[in-house]
């Protein structure tokens, strides 16, 4: 083939664009390619010139240039911004050579252009992206310091480890915990961070990290009291939780410690003090109310009236000072966490009479009459006599200081399948809704004159409140102003004592116990025929999956570590196949600590740690046909989860009125606790708690087969997203929104759900 027809196949077939133009710029010929680019046809472009294309946009210097080169060289390569005939703008990239003829003038121009247009659209995002991750990388530059910021102003020392059991975060008051700095602390694992706990303190059982997300609930809080090499004592506030990533999946544990050790020692040389304090000023108290006894009894002989009345003022006055003393005393072992109860059967109305005893005389001198309606069928209550005499004298002393002179206090009582509540109610000033609340806090009074006149520490409802708290009770008021006060206090019940008929528990349940040692399998067989169940022993994990599969088995005791089949290839099996998937297994085995989050993934029910904890083991074969089903229950059970006590108190009260049993916790860890021990029938549940809120409580529970259907109500007072609505679902579940109508709307759900 002849070189000029190469050349002419190139220019045709091209995929840039070739435009011939003469010394004038005026276009002579052009290839499909830049007919195509331009979107001009070949019989626009020819005879026009190139300034047809030209958009206006490219800077002048560029043609300055360009000019310049074609001058002198002879040749130019750079970028121009043409415009196409539909008007949008395209990016050239164009090779520009000027020809000559022989007589050495200008003779033509050929410019071979390509469209970069896509790639200059490339460039530009790439540097708003570039851009944007550099603002991405400053941001997080600066969260990341506000956070190192945050961490190293805490008074506490946080450290964090991974999954693996490496530290990545430690602050510089770690140093104060484990004597080395921050720095060096990151990076090392668990067994190095517990082998400098056990060079800095005595005992080898403290600050015992756990690797990962294992080791105990899912919230820890503890104080940890240990001896440091010098001898000297420190004390810690131990915290732990598990981190989620945003998908949820943990990626670590984090432990925050806070040195306590001088506020321990201030609280406790505030205890000792007061202590001191307070049987110093009993001791002379004593004597001076006996003696002033001693004479108004007529020791000394007859007394003038005016000389008895004074001696009395002196009597009245001396109480008061021992109760004021007495109060004081109680308040620091409350705050100490020292208050001592003792709980034993009782009878409520003997406390009752026993107070209305000892101030009938003060009812008398105030002109007030005390009237008791308890009723003759009240159960015996469980608690401690002598504190629970305490918070009736107190509020009954209250409602005669406030009533005026002729009106009647009355006591009212009452109960339900759980409780015992007893009512005080007067007929005085009221109380102000606005102070409802605050009254049992210490030192509040009312800023009234009533108060101002009756006097009072504001320390008696505080007192009460810590009483009845400690018994599992609740105690509230209900007030009118000018019309009088109701304060309502509740004591659990004396519950039957009868020993169970483990039989009828048992109900001819078959347990199947798994274990290689024949030893352990007859010492367990043993002990469950004793609670009245009937057992089968196994020896090996073969010969348990064929009893499973052909007998009708209610539970299994598993050990892990067995020859041949092991433990949990066993209770693969078992929870694979349809006909024994649903048989509870226990698991039994020396060696499942920190694998319990592991086996309930699994659907295993329980985990027992040998050497066996008999107790334990048989409340948890209990706990399997007990009360952990709805079937076991004559009515259902709702367990009310809400920080706030007085809407515990409220639903619960409705709820009771209409024949439901009922629980309450204060906060998601209390719940998890008493669900893991008795599963309700169905679950009221506040949001945002102490502790563990609303949505950790839900995911725990979503991760365990035998709690994930429990109906739910969310009680908030929170306007929910349809994401978070998601995220609280277990069985059928419901959503309400805290308002006026409460009542009726929370019957009304129940009653659905529990359908």
């Amino acid at each position: 083939m002849e070189f000029a027809a190469i050349l002419r196949d190139v220019y045709w077939n091209s995929l840039d664009g070739i435009v011939v133009t003469d010394r004038d710029t005026v276009i002579t010929d052009v290839n499909p390619s830049y007919e195509l680019i331009s979107g001009y046809s070949r019989a626009e472009l020819v005879g026009a010139k190139v300034g047809i294309v030209r958009s206006g946009v490219t800077p002048p210097e560029v043609f300055r240039e360009m000019w310049a080169h074609l001058g002198g060289r002879g040749k130019w390569v750079g970028e121009l911004i043409n415009r196409r005939k539909d008007g949008t703008l395209w990016h050239s990239f164009v090779s520009i050579t000027r020809i000559l003829g022989n007589d050495g003038e200008v003779s033509a121009y050929v410019a071979i252009a390509r469209d970069v247009s896509h790639r200059k659209g490339m460039e530009q995002q790439l540097r708003r992206n570039l851009q944007e991750i550099d603002a991405a990388r400053t941001q997080a530059d600066a969260t990341a310091g506000r956070l190192r910021s945050i961490l190293e102003a805490t008074g506490e020392a946080i450290i964090m480890l991974d999954v693996r059991g490496v530290c990545v975060v430690a602050n510089r008051l770690v140093g104060e915990v484990l004597g080395l700095p921050a720095e060096q602390v990151i990076g090392r694992s668990v067994h190095d961070l517990r082998s400098l706990a056990r060079q800095l303190y005595a005992g080898g059982d403290v600050l015992e990290w756990e690797p990962g997300p294992g080791g105990g609930p899912p919230i820890d809080l503890r104080t940890a009291t240990v001896e440091s090499a010098g001898q000297r004592h420190r004390v810690f506030h131990e915290f732990s939780a598990p981190v989620q990533n945003d998908e949820g999946r943990v990626i670590g544990r984090i432990f925050v410690y806070r040195d306590v050790t001088k506020e321990t020692e201030v609280d406790r040389m505030k205890s000792e003090f007061i202590a001191t304090v307070s049987h110093e000023l009993r001791t002379p108290m004593t004597s001076i109310k006996g003696s002033l006894g001693l004479v108004l009894g007529g020791i000394a002989g007859e007394l003038a009236p005016e000389v008895r009345e004074l001696l009395t003022i002196a009597m009245n006055n001396t109480d008061r000072l021992i109760r004021l003393i007495n109060d004081i005393l109680d308040i620091s072992r409350i705050e100490a966490g020292k208050m001592e109860i003792k709980r034993t059967p009782m009878t409520p109305s003997d406390v009752v009479h026993r107070a209305m005893r000892e101030l009938g005389a003060y009812a008398e001198q105030r002109e007030i009459r005390v009237i008791s309606v308890i009723p003759e069928e009240m159960p015996r209550a469980l608690g401690d006599p002598d504190r629970l005499h305490q918070v009736l004298t107190n509020l009954l002393s209250n409602a005669i200081k406030f009533s005026e002179p002729g009106n009647p206090v009355t006591i009212t009582g009452g109960y339900n399948a759980r409780e015992i509540w007893i009512r005080v109610e007067d007929c005085g000033p009221g109380i102000p809704k606005e102070h409802q609340a605050a009254v049992f806090e210490k030192f509040h009074r009312l800023d009234n004159t009533p108060t101002r006149r009756t006097g009072g520490t504001g320390l008696g409802l505080a007192i009460c409140k810590a009483i009845v708290s400690e018994h599992g009770g609740a105690i509230w008021v209900e007030s009118e102003v000018g019309v009088g006060a109701a304060f309502t206090f509740t004591i659990p019940r004396e519950q039957d004592s009868r020993p169970l008929d483990l039989t009828d528990q048992a109900g001819g349940r078959t347990v199947l116990v798994v274990d290689d040692d024949p030893d352990i399998v007859r010492l367990l067989t043993l002990s469950l025929e004793q609670e009245g169940f009937q057992t089968v022993g196994a020896t090996s994990g073969e010969q348990a999956l064929e009893i499973a599969r052909s007998r009708k088995i209610d539970a299994i005791t598993l050990d892990l570590l067995m020859p041949g089949m092991h433990g949990l290839e066993v209770a693969r099996q078992l929870k694979e196949a349809p006909k024994t998937r649903e048989i509870p297994v226990v698991i039994i085995s020396a060696y499942c600590r920190d694998r319990e989050q592991e086996l309930m993934t699994m659907g295993i029910t329980g985990v027992i740690t040998k050497p066996i904890d008999e107790a334990k083991l048989m409340l948890t074969i209990r706990s399997l046909f007990g009360s952990r089903g709805p079937a076991s229950r004559p009515v259902p059970l709702v367990l009310v989860v809400d920080d706030d006590p007085d809407v515990r108190r409220i639903v619960r009260v409705i709820l009771e009125r209409q024949g439901y049993a009922t629980r309450a916790a204060a906060d998601g860890q209390e719940a998890f606790r008493q669900i893991m021990e008795d599963r309700p029938d169905l679950l009221i549940l506040d949001l945002l708690m102490p502790n563990l809120d609303g949505f950790q409580l839900v995911r725990l529970l979503r991760q365990r087969r035998w709690t994930q259907q429990i109906p739910l109500l969310v009680l908030t007072a929170l306007d929910l997203t349809e994401g978070e609505r998601t995220l609280l679902q277990l069985g059928p579940t419901l959503h309400l929104t805290k308002g006026p109508h409460i009542q009726e709307e929370v019957v009304a759900r129940v009653r659905e759900l529990l359908r």
